[in-house]
Parts: C-alpha cells; sequence; structure tokens
C-alpha cells in the first residue's frame, strides 16, 4: 500500500497540473526517479511515485537547501493543512497584506516555489474568505520525529477556539474583557482575533499571576509539548488554571481544562501555535535563514582555475598510468579476508612514487570503472579493458576514472573512522580499511559527493574559497547551508553526535571528498573546476554526461605529447612533459622501463629493455628509426645510439637449441668464457666443440639462467630461425553485461511525457494487464495496479527491486530482492549478496518499489 492516502495523491494531482507542460517537464527531470521502469502511464501513477518514502527522502537529500528544510520542518510542526501566514510568522517574517515581502519574506516565497516546484509542497485551493493553506507530503513531515523539539504538532488556535463551546466560550471571553455579545461564531472570531494579536497575548501574559507566567515562560523556551517539575506543585496547577480559563493551552485537539494538569492529569499539554508565536516575541520560534552563510570569498580567474585544474588531471593521469603499471607488473596480493593490505599497499607506492591517498584513489577508480578485477585466486589482474583504456587518448582515460568516482557509493580514501570528541564506535574497525575491500554500498556517500559539487558551484564565476584560510571548514558551512540533509551519511553518522552542528566532525568527514576532487581536478584554487561543472551535469543520462565530460577534458587537458627528450647522464633516461600520446607510451613500454610519472612521463632506457625489444623481432637500425621519430631534436645522442649499438651486436651472438639445449656461438671465446663461469653450474655445462655447448635442462630454464648472468642469448628453433618473443598480457576477462528478457528502452523525452500526461483524461483507457501482471493479480491481493506493474517488470527484465513484506500479523520488513523467479503463489528471490534462495508469498507482498528509501 501507498504511505499517502488517495486524498494526497488526488491533491498532488491537482497541483502538478497548474504547473504546465514546462514545470511538469522541470519536476520529473529533478525527480527522475520517477520516472524508473515500468514508465507511468498517468499522472495519478506519477503523483504515487513522486509521495513515496524512498523518492522524498532522495529529493531532500540531494534537491533542498536550508531554508527548504527550515520551511520543510516548520510545515511539519504546524497544523495541516497550514495557513501561509501562520508558517511565516512562525518562521519569524510575517506577510503583511498589500505590501512586498521583505527580504525574509522573498526568502519564504523562494523556499516555498522550490518546494512546490519539486511537488513536495503545494497550496491547496482556498474557498471564498478562507486563508492560503498548504499540504506538505507525508513522507516529507515524518523525515522529523520531534520538529522544533516538539513531542507532537502544533494546533492552530482557530482549531481550539472551534473546540470552545457554552460556558466555557462564555468563560474565556469573560476572562479576556472580551464582549459575549452575537452568535458563537461572532464570539470566537472575537478570540480569535484576540490570540492572533501577538502584543495583546504578550501584554496579557505580562499580567498574569508568577505560577502561569513561569509555566509558560516554560513552555515558549522549550518548545517541550512535556509538563515541568513545577506541574507536580499547587503553583503549577495554579497557573494552569489561569491559561486554561483564557484559552492559552491546548491538548493535540482541544484546549485545556482548569483543573487537569497534576502529575496524574495531562501531560501533553502545549501552547497553541499562535500563542507560541506571540510569546517568542522578537525572537522566531523556528529558525530561517534564507541567506547563505557569510564565507571568506577571493576573487580567481576563470583561467587559473582552468590551468589548475588542468595541471592536478595531468597529475592524476600520470599517477593512474604509473600505479597501474605496477599492478601489471606484479600483481597485488589479496588478503584473506579480502582487499589489499598495507604491505602491497606500501610497495605499490614505492614503485609509483606517489601518495598513499593517491594510490588507493586511483585503485579504486580503476577497479570501479572495470581496469581491474579478481582472478579468483586471491590477485588482482589487470583486464582486457586496462589494454582498451592504454589505447584511449588521455580525454578518454581521464572521463572514465572521473565517471567511476563519481558514481562510487562509498568514499575510497576515508580509511579509518571519524575520531570526534565525542568517540569513536565500538564497533569500528582496526587500522586502516584494505583497499578494493567489499564495502557497505552507501548511497549517502555519493549524495554528499554530490552535494560538495553543487555546493561549490553555487559560488559563482570567478568566485572561490579563500585557500589559504580553513578551506574545510568554509565547504562544512556551505554544505550545511545548500544541502544541509547531504551533510552526513551512514558512514559518517555512526561516529558523530546527534545533535547540534559538530564542525570538527563535518570538517573530518569532508576531508577525504575534497582532497579526492583536488587530486581529479574537479575543485581547484577553492572552486569547481569546469571538470567539475561538466561532472555534475545530466546525473540521469550517463551518455550524455560522459560525452559532455569529454569534451570538456579535451579543452582542459593540454594537447596529448608525441615527442621525448632524451637524457644521457647518468642514465639513458625519455622524458615526456605533460600527457603522453597513447602512441607515444606504447613506443617508450617497448624499449624501456616506465619509473615515477609525475610531474613528467619517465622511462629509463637500459640493455634489458632493448633486448626486450630486441627479443620481438626489431633491429638496431630499427629501433634507432623509431626513437628518431618520437625525439624532440633532429640527431639522437651518441651515447643512446651507442647502447643501442651495443645491444644489438650482444643480442644473439649466444644461440639455444634443442633438443639438448645446446648452445653454440662462432666466438670461440665466449663458448669458454660461458663454460668456465661460476654462476652458471646449475646449467652442468659440457664442452662439445669449441663452438658448441650442451645442458641437460630445459631450453627455456637455460636460456633465462643465461640471461641472469648477463648475457643475451637468444632461442634458435630446429630450422635455424630465431624464435620472437612477445610477451604475453596476463589479463582478466571483462564480466559480460548482465543478461536481460528485453532489450533497455530509451530514456523518454520529458518534455513530450509531460505534455502526454497533462493530455491524458481520468477516461483514457489504461493498457491491459501483461501476462505476469494477470498472474500476479490472483494472489498479490495487497497489491495496487502501479504496484504490480512494478513487480512484474522486475521479473520480466531480470531486475532489482525492494518489497515490503509482512507474514500473517508479523511486522513489516523491507528486503531488496533479485534474480526473481515467480512460482505462484511464491515468489523465489535472492537478498543482497546472500546466495541463499528466499521464499516470499505473493499474498503477503504489501508495497513494491523500484529500490529501497534513500
Amino acid at each position: 500500500m501507498s504511505d499517502s492516502n488517495p486524498s494526497a495523491v488526488d491533491h498532488l494531482c491537482d497541483h502538478l497540473r497548474t504547473l504546465g507542460p514546462r514545470g511538469l517537464a522541470q519536476l520529473l527531470a529533478e525527480r527522475r526517479d520517477a520516472l524508473t521502469e515500468p514508465r507511468p502511464r498517468t499522472l495519478r501513477e506519477i503523483a504515487e511515485r513522486l509521495l513515496r518514502p524512498g523518492s522524498v527522502q532522495r529529493a531532500a537529500t540531494q534537491l533542498l537547501s536550508l531554508p527548504c528544510v527550515e520551511v520543510a520542518e516548520a510545515l511539519a510542526a504546524l497544523p495541516t493543512p497550514c495557513p501561509r501566514p501562520l508558517l511565516a510568522s512562525m518562521l519569524g517574517v510575517p506577510l503583511e497584506p498589500g505590501k512586498l515581502p521583505g527580504d525574509g519574506g522573498a526568502g519564504l516565497e523562494q523556499a516555498l516555489g522550490r518546494l512546490s516546484a519539486l511537488g513536495l509542497v503545494w497550496a491547496r485551493d482556498a474557498a471564498c474568505g478562507e486563508q492560503d493553506s498548504l499540504i506538505m507530503a507525508e513522507a516529507l513531515r515524518e523525515l522529523w520525529k520531534e520538529p522544533l523539539g516538539l513531542g507532537n504538532r502544533l494546533v492552530g488556535f482557530a482549531t481550539v477556539v472551534e473546540n470552545l463551546h457554552g460556558e466555557g466560550l462564555a468563560a474565556a471571553l469573560d476572562a479576556l474583557a472580551l464582549t459575549a455579545e452575537g452568535s458563537e461564531s461572532e464570539q470566537r472570531a472575537a478570540l480569535l482575533t484576540h490570540h492572533r494579536d501577538g502584543q495583546r497575548v504578550r501584554d496579557l501574559v505580562a499580567q498574569a499571576p508568577a505560577p502561569a507566567q513561569e509555566l509558560l515562560k516554560h513552555l515558549s523556551r522549550s518548545n517541550s509539548t512535556t509538563y515541568s517539575s513545577i506541574s507536580m506543585t499547587y503553583a503549577g496547577q495554579e497557573g494552569q488554571d489561569w491559561a486554561a480559563e483564557r484559552a492559552l493551552l491546548s491538548s493535540k485537539d482541544r484546549p485545556v481544562s482548569p483543573g487537569s494538569f497534576g502529575f496524574f492529569g495531562e501531560r501533553e499539554t502545549q501552547l497553541p501555535a499562535e500563542v507560541l508565536i506571540a510569546l517568542r516575541g522578537p525572537e522566531p520560534a523556528a529558525p530561517f535563514h534564507p541567506q547563505p552563510p557569510q564565507i571568506p570569498l577571493t576573487a580567481v580567474s576563470g583561467q587559473q582555475i582552468t590551468e589548475a585544474a588542468s595541471t592536478a588531471a595531468v597529475t592524476f593521469l600520470a599517477q593512474a598510468a604509473t600505479v597501474l603499471h605496477a599492478c601489471v607488473q606484479q600483481p597485488p596480493a589479496l588478503l584473506k579476508d579480502g582487499g589489499i593490505g598495507t604491505r602491497e599497499l606500501t610497495r605499490i607506492t614505492k614503485a609509483s612514487g606517489c601518495t598513499p591517498a593517491a594510490v588507493r584513489l586511483v585503485l579504486e577508480c580503476a577497479h570501479a570503472a572495470g581496469l581491474l578485477a579478481h582472478d579468483g585466486q586471491q590477485r588482482i589482474l589487470a583486464t582486457t579493458g586496462y589494454d582498451a583504456w592504454t589505447a584511449r587518448d588521455p580525454a578518454r582515460q581521464y572521463t572514465q576514472l572521473a565517471l567511476a568516482w563519481h558514481r562510487m557509493r562509498f568514499t575510497p580514501t576515508r580509511t579509518t573512522p571519524i575520531a570526534t570528541r565525542y568517540g569513536t564506535d565500538d564497533d569500528a574497525p582496526d587500522g586502516p580499511t584494505p583497499a578494493l575491500a567489499s564495502r557497505a554500498e552507501c548511497e549517502g556517500c555519493r549524495a554528499t559527493r554530490t552535494a560538495l559539487l553543487d555546493s561549490a558551484a553555487a559560488l559563482g564565476p570567478q568566485q572561490a574559497l579563500d585557500t589559504t584560510g580553513d578551506l574545510l571548514g568554509a565547504f562544512a558551512d556551505l554544505l550545511a547551508w545548500h544541502r544541509p540533509r547531504a551533510r552526513f551519511c551512514a558512514c559518517t553518522e555512526r561516529y558523530s553526535y546527534s545533535g547540534k552542528r559538530d564542525r570538527d566532525h563535518e570538517k573530518a568527514a569532508l576531508a577525504p571528498l575534497v582532497r579526492e576532487a583536488e587530486l581529479l581536478g574537479v575543485l581547484a584554487q577553492g572552486a569547481l573546476s569546469p571538470l567539475g561543472a561538466a561532472l555534475r551535469h545530466h546525473d540521469t543520462d550517463p551518455a550524455l554526461k560522459e560525452t559532455e565530460l569529454a569534451a570538456c577534458a579535451q579543452q582542459v587537458l593540454p594537447p596529448p605529447a608525441e615527442t621525448a627528450r632524451f637524457h644521457t647522464g647518468p642514465d639513458v633516461t625519455a622524458i615526456v612533459d605533460g600527457v603522453c600520446s597513447p602512441r607515444l607510451a606504447a613506443l617508450l613500454d617497448q624499449l624501456a622501463d616506465r619509473a615515477v610519472r609525475h610531474p613528467a612521463s619517465l622511462w629509463h632506457i637500459t640493455p634489458a629493455s632493448l633486448r626486450r625489444a630486441l627479443d620481438t623481432g626489431h633491429t638496431a637500425d630499427e629501433l634507432l628509426h623509431v626513437l628518431r621519430s618520437i625525439a624532440d631534436t633532429t640527431a639522437l645522442p651518441e651515447r643512446l645510439t651507442e647502447r643501442v649499438r651495443d645491444a644489438a651486436d650482444a643480442h644473439g651472438r649466444v644461440r639455444l637449441t634443442t633438443p639438448a639445449s645446446l648452445l653454440h656461438s662462432t666466438d670461440t671465446a665466449l663458448i669458454a668464457e660461458i663454460a668456465a663461469s661460476d654462476r652458471l653450474p646449475p646449467l652442468s655445462l659440457r664442452v662439445l666443440a669449441p663452438t658448441v655447448l650442451t645442458s641437460p635442462l630445459p631450453g627455456d630454464t637455460v636460456l633465462a639462467a643465461l640471461r641472469d648472468a648477463g648475457y643475451a642469448p637468444v632461442y634458435e628453433e630446429h630450422d635455424g630461425a630465431i624464435r620472437l618473443e612477445r610477451p604475453t598480457l596476463d589479463r582478466h576477462p571483462l564480466l559480460p553485461a548482465p543478461r536481460t528478457t528485453r532489450p533497455a528502452p530509451e530514456a523518454p523525452d520529458i518534455a513530450d511525457l509531460a505534455e502526454a500526461l497533462l493530455s491524458a483524461t481520468g477516461d483514457k483507457t489504461v493498457p491491459r494487464f501483461s501476462l505476469t501482471e494477470q498472474v500476479l493479480a490472483r494472489d498479490a491481493q495487497h497489491l495496487d495496479p502501479p504496484a504490480l506493474r512494478r513487480l512484474a517488470h522486475a521479473i520480466d527484465n531480470a531486475s532489482k527491486t525492494a518489497i515490503t513484506y509482512a507474514p500473517g500479523a508479523g511486522r513489516p520488513t523491507a528486503h531488496t530482492i533479485h534474480s526473481l523467479e515467480l512460482d505462484p503463489p511464491y515468489l523465489y528471490a535472492r537478498t543482497g549478496t546472500d546466495d541463499e534462495v528466499n521464499t516470499f508469498h505473493l499474498s503477503h507482498i504489501h508495497d513494491v518499489d523500484t529500490e529501497a528509501p534513500a
């Protein structure tokens, strides 16, 4: 069953129609989860999806700023429907008739406009003579268990007055010295006018006896509905009686009568909303901050931001290439419990010359992008996707890794719990978290990452945070205003204090996110870079986002280098400044050994590296031709030329053949040297002739031993041809894409869909149920047609979904299920990552959602 009653869906449908095609299209573009398959066919189905708890939670976390959240919390504390003037008074921004709203009023209208545009709050059509009232989605109200510290929702004084009759109404008017003439409706109007005048209420309380003042002051200051210590005294009873006679107290939907406030009496006494607002005086009864916080900013040009982002992105690509190359050369070993431990991470860090944070970030991004994978034998291997990645241009390489980072449902470089002055959780892990370890996915991590970019985007053009000051504190303050419900996630809240803002904790939670964004060049100079701007666009269309980010990276990154500088002292090295093109990197990887690659790309050209190139069948002239084609000068250094010639001269002077592992050479002195070498006794070499040696060991063993001893032999086939040695790549195949029963549907055109939904009438024929829906309808009596469609779609398309299950009189529980098999009246499915198959009876399924609540 839906969390919302039919009237709420009907009211929202009416509101959606008032938005028009353009407004509805904008709403659907921001709340795209309402368009998940199966695609909605009616406006009522859209409204039902918009009111679901999961959808409302995601919208509140990812789309609402602090003023919107504060307005929503105030609405959650007030009666529903809530008159707009009452909400304004609660927030301390009363709207005067006939006057333009001030700064606070404008901020309130903007917040209400935003909530209305998202389908979270809407205005009810007011009857003639009535005030404009606001309705809020019930799921949004339920986000606050005690809004504004109130155990119960405030009661509007209009409701209190409506419950006064006869003697009670006359007594209240007499106590307030108001006229008791006229009908009861006129008497209630007079009482209502009196209590809505804040100054008259304050003057009345100022003349009250001390017990009444103490009681009312306590209730107004603490916003509490619970009784205080004065309720157990005679004075407390006296104060309650005085306030009750004047209708200044309420208990839920009724006024409090005299004599009901003792220890065994009414404990949920509170002030009506108007009385609470009046007694707070100039201090608002609910917090409201329509203006963003004053954060130190500094002027920065777009060119400076772009240059800083370019430098960071180039460095990150260099670090990625180095780290991944180290993993290819020596695949990292996994711990028994999974993940790459400290020892392996230290080895990769030393081999790559990168920082530990950069190593972790590259490994996690590469794994998420499919460049690395577990081989099932406690190792991490490069995949065939890695080879495709190395052949791409730098802009595409960067795009693939940056998109993987943006989609992650965890924070890669957060390795230890966040320590605060409130201590850490007893279940906190000991030591740093291994890299590539299995982690519980946290949608909040991705939401916080997105919120960080959104907050940085709000700084405006040519404005940046002051990087010389408290940068993390500034980001924390910025995020607390622009996306207050995304400041924490499940990974950090368990170590936080649930109370007022703990700024130190917020800074600790944001530190790894900001560091990762700076390493990627998404944040630069304290501002959002062009790369970050492209990354945060088109969250609902991955293909469009990838295209836009790649085009932006193409402009931000410098043109890839096609030439190298050769240095000959003390080692022979090739240096490439900036981003190395795939062709140049591939050629240098054949001829040289890759070294640390930042800030410049570096390769060492050694006899061993040249021997590997010669083993593939190249000649000295061919190698020199390749080196000249990539050199930044017309002539190669003499020492480099000599090294290539010397390696070619030494190459193949000793030859190994089979059977019997014969070694032969025309150089008799070399044969004698090898036979007498004290490093080769394990080969059991025997001289057959001045130019021939033999060994009983296999040819590959002899070949490796000779090379380890410093010689450069080659393998000769039986027909005298030289065996060419090309390296075999140890790669893990990419996993196939999940198989579905039908191709994935194309993304709908939102503008056309909005037009179709608004033009459809209630009499429009709804397409008949599919066969799976018809089968489900016989046993799943608790599911309405939209829920049946969602479950049938999940079964037919082998997709994941979330259900609410309540067997018999049991308590409803939520399950995210996949691998569904239907065998009426049972549904077999797996939950989470467990291999165990669970059985669900269709008649006990009460709701179906496309995904679990955020």
